[in-house]
């Protein structure tokens, strides 16, 4: 039981390319939901203007990007059909547990750990890759004072990394790129940014 617990916990409060899932109880609020995001984009253009690209640039990227967020979207596809493979299993364990008391069988808690821990290593590899595709163009678009900008500008401590220190410029690039630039309302900042 406790094994499902962290997996319910990494499902709710994990982080992936887009972010985190909503949790489970919230209402929809389209309002909030519409001011949010604009906060997001204001977050989001403040990691930008230190790193002065020019509109040339960002056009550049933007095909990685893309690509990038495709990816992901493919991603989100196949974990669904993975979820729905379980859905019944899920519901039968649900109804157990309300009705009867009885905690999941061990059978199930396997084959449940199983499915979201093998989503969750398949978006950690998708991550990666991604992120390390759109840092190669980056590289090759961004002059060495841009990348300086965004190497510094996030803590890495705050994301659950090491000390600012302990990392390479590689691993503090990622970072802003995982964090910053494959943010799902970067894109939209950066195709407002190019034009």
């Amino acid at each position: 039981m406790k094994a499902l617990a962290v997996v319910m916990a990494m499902m709710v409060f994990g982080t992936t390319i887009a972010g985190a899932p909503a949790p489970l109880q919230k209402k929809p609020n389209p309002e909030a939901d519409r001011i949010l995001l604009k906060v997001r984009r204001l977050e989001i253009v403040d990691q930008f203007l230190p790193v002065l690209m020019t509109k040339d640039q960002i056009k550049k990227l933007l095909p990685d990007i893309e690509k990038a967020r495709q990816n992901e979207d493919d991603l989100q596809k196949k974990e669904l059909e993975a979820m729905k493979a379980i859905e019944s299993k899920i519901d039968k364990a649900l109804e157990g547990a309300i009705k009867s008391q009885k905690s999941p069988d061990e059978e199930f808690v396997k084959e449940y750990n199983k499915v979201f821990t093998t989503m969750a290593n398949k978006r950690k590899i998708l991550v990666d890759f991604t992120s390390g595709l759109v840092l190669k163009k980056m590289k090759e678009v961004l002059n060495e004072g841009q990348l300086k900008a965004a190497e510094n500008a996030l803590d890495p401590r705050f994301f659950g990394e090491k000390e600012k220190d302990s990392l390479s410029s590689d691993e503090k690039l990622l970072l802003w790129v995982r964090e910053v630039l494959l943010d799902r309302a970067s894109y939209e900042v950066l195709v407002d940014m190019s034009i």
